[in-house]
């Protein structure tokens, strides 16, 4: 299974902006995870401190 055929005769080019599309699929793939991430943080509650 080639990806870039399947793209190709899709989209009928394996570039957008300039840029190949490994590019832009790594750029949303480290997207997700910064915002999964950001989901999972900012959703903890913080520890109690034993003062």
């Amino acid at each position: 299974m080639n990806w870039t055929q399947i793209w190709i005769d899709l989209f009928g080019t394996t570039e957008w902006l300039g840029l190949n599309m490994g590019f832009w699929v790594a750029s949303g793939v480290v997207l997700v995870i910064v915002v999964i991430m950001n989901v999972v943080f900012w959703s903890m509650k913080p520890l109690p401190r034993d003062e």
